[in-house]
C-alpha cells in the first residue's frame, strides 16, 4: 500500500505541474496556494494510512485499501485529462470528429 501512496503522491505533483504548464501564471488558484493545498492533500494521504497503519484495529482495512484505490485512479484520470488538454494530437482528433458532424459534447452527456 505505501507504494501506491508514493504513487498518489507522485500523480498530485505530476498534475500540479501540468495544470501549471496549461495555464501558467492564471491558474486558479494560484500556483503558490495551488502548491499548499496539494502538499496538505498529500500529507493527510500519508497521515491517515500511518494512523491505520500503527493501529493495532484493523477493522477498516477494505474502507482504506478502498479509499487508496480510488484516489490513485482518480489522480491518474485526472492526469490523462491533462495530458489530452495539452497534446496536440488529441486537440486535432476533437476538430477532425467536430469537422465531420459528431457532437463530442453530446456524445460525451449521453
Amino acid at each position: 500500500m505505501e507504494y501506491k501512496l508514493i504513487g498518489i503522491s507522485a500523480l498530485i505533483l505530476i498534475i500540479l505541474f501540468l495544470t501549471w504548464l496549461k495555464d501558467g501564471e492564471n491558474m486558479n488558484p494560484p500556483l503558490k496556494r495551488r502548491a499548499v493545498i496539494d502538499t496538505t492533500t498529500i500529507m493527510i494521504f500519508w497521515i491517515v494510512y500511518e494512523f491505520y497503519n500503527f493501529s493495532s484495529d484493523k477493522a477498516f482495512e477494505n474502507e482504506v485499501a478502498m479509499i487508496i484505490n480510488l484516489a490513485l485512479v482518480f489522480f491518474l484520470v485526472r492526469m490523462i485529462q491533462l495530458i489530452t488538454q495539452l497534446n496536440p494530437l488529441f486537440q486535432d482528433f476533437v476538430s477532425f470528429l467536430k469537422k465531420k458532424g459528431i457532437k463530442i459534447d453530446d456524445e460525451l452527456n449521453e
